[in-house]
């Protein structure tokens, strides 16, 4: 028989994300990662157009140039693509792509 493993509570020590201060800690530094990413966006983003090298000829619509365009178009692009699959999963109480629990056993 194998002895029961010891978990963090039995050996009185706690993880390091058991303390509130460090998962406050931790939070704030990827929300400040994330400031800096969108600074850094910014800055490049008023300087020079990411896509303008691909070709000398190439136009670009007025709002490709706006700063953080891209990345609100994703997160647009993500939200819709959210939205769209909990709709296709029920629309109006019918089941349009989720099955009943017991589908298989009927």
């Amino acid at each position: 028989m194998c002895p029961r493993p010891k978990n963090h509570k039995e050996q009185g020590s706690p993880s390091w994300l058991d303390r509130p201060e460090n998962v406050r800690k931790t939070i704030r530094a990827f929300y400040g990662l994330c400031i800096l990413i969108i600074l850094s966006d910014l800055v490049f983003s008023l300087g020079w157009h990411k896509h303008a090298a691909l070709s000398a000829d190439s136009s670009l619509h007025i709002f490709e140039t706006l700063p953080a365009f891209y990345g609100i178009v994703g997160f647009v692009g993500c939200a819709a693509l959210v939205i769209i699959s909990k709709l296709m999963r029920g629309w109006k109480g019918k089941n349009l792509l989720m099955r009943e629990e017991d589908y298989w056993e009927k």
